[in-house]
């Protein structure tokens, strides 16, 4: 691996583990209007019901251990895949490689698919594990059978192998694949808008890749919320959607609740969007910063997707 490779792995990932930690309430609160939206009715009421009845740490904290190991190996994979996509793609295409933040939309696009669909196959079994541990609080107390994330992951390869770990494997693809396709495009497209026409993508602001991260955050979710509901309800084990596969899953979702199942939670899971897309680029400028001086070289302290 070449010391890019490295300094770009360590600090999307870690960019990935600490943006994690702080939207992860927001996320629990998104996977139980998910779940079981009519049992709670509003984002608000969520929260309440969360707060009195399980606490902070039991409530909206349960099963963080998974997803924060899982989304900084996936984050350090995106971004990893994410260029050597955007390598092959312009010598299969155009026959060449042109300088860094300077390709075409259409390879960025494509190369942020390829790059989902390789974080995919790790993503899917943590984010399994994340919504089990999420949700298992709303269960009866005889079904509460995960004391941490690791007995959720060793209960789920027992009962069903490999197989069991991957349960909503095929709408997490459609949900990496588009979903990283808006992603790459939006963020390109939002710091590219900002420059004058004698700057360089390295020339932006802070502010103006804060934007670009939130944009990119929001695009990502608007674009696959419909599928993340489906991989949320089959993954939860949802009586309904254990036996159905990623179609017939979105067809009786729509006969049962109609256009609105699918947007369950849509605000809350935007509006922790923004905000933490903007983390974990500034906890990736500062690694990279950090990592360039201890290894001696130039400071280059922006983030290229």
């Amino acid at each position: 691996m070449h010391r890019e490779d490295k300094r770009e792995a360590f600090s999307s990932s870690l960019g990935g583990a600490i943006s994690t930690v702080i939207e992860y309430p927001l996320d629990t609160i998104k996977v139980r209007l998910q779940d079981d939206g009519k049992r709670y009715g509003s984002a608000l009421k969520c929260i309440k019901s969360i707060y009195q009845d399980e606490g902070v740490l039991n409530g909206f904290f349960r099963g963080l251990p998974a997803p924060v190991i899982g989304f900084a190996v996936e984050s350090a994979t995106l971004f990893l895949a994410y260029r050597k996509a955007l390598e092959s793609y312009q010598q299969l295409v155009y026959g060449r490689v042109v300088e860094q933040d300077t390709e075409s939309y259409d390879a960025v696009g494509v190369s942020g698919s390829c790059a989902g669909l390789v974080v995919a196959q790790a993503l899917t079994p943590a984010e399994l594990i994340k919504c089990r541990m999420q949700i298992q609080n709303t269960l009866p107390v005889k079904e509460r059978i995960y004391k941490n994330s690791f007995e959720c992951f060793l209960t789920a390869y027992m009962r069903r192998g490999i197989r069991g770990l991957f349960r909503g494997h095929v709408a997490m693809l459609y949900r990496e694949a588009i979903g990283c396709f808006f992603y790459f495009l939006a963020f390109q497209s939002v710091v590219r808008s900002f420059l004058l026409e004698d700057q360089k993508f390295t020339d932006a602001s802070t502010m103006v890749h804060f934007l670009a991260g939130g944009c990119a955050g929001t695009a990502f979710w608007t674009s696959i919320y419909p599928i993340d509901i489906i991989k949320t309800k089959q993954q939860a084990k949802k009586a309904d959607y254990r036996k159905r596969g990623f179609l017939q899953s979105c067809a009786w979702l729509y006969r049962k609740e109609g256009l609105r199942g699918f947007y369950r939670g849509y605000c809350v899971t935007v509006f922790r969007a923004f905000p933490g897309n903007a983390v974990f680029i500034a906890v990736y400028e500062q690694m990279s910063y950090i990592w360039d001086v201890v290894h001696r070289t130039s400071p280059m302290h922006t983030v290229h997707v």
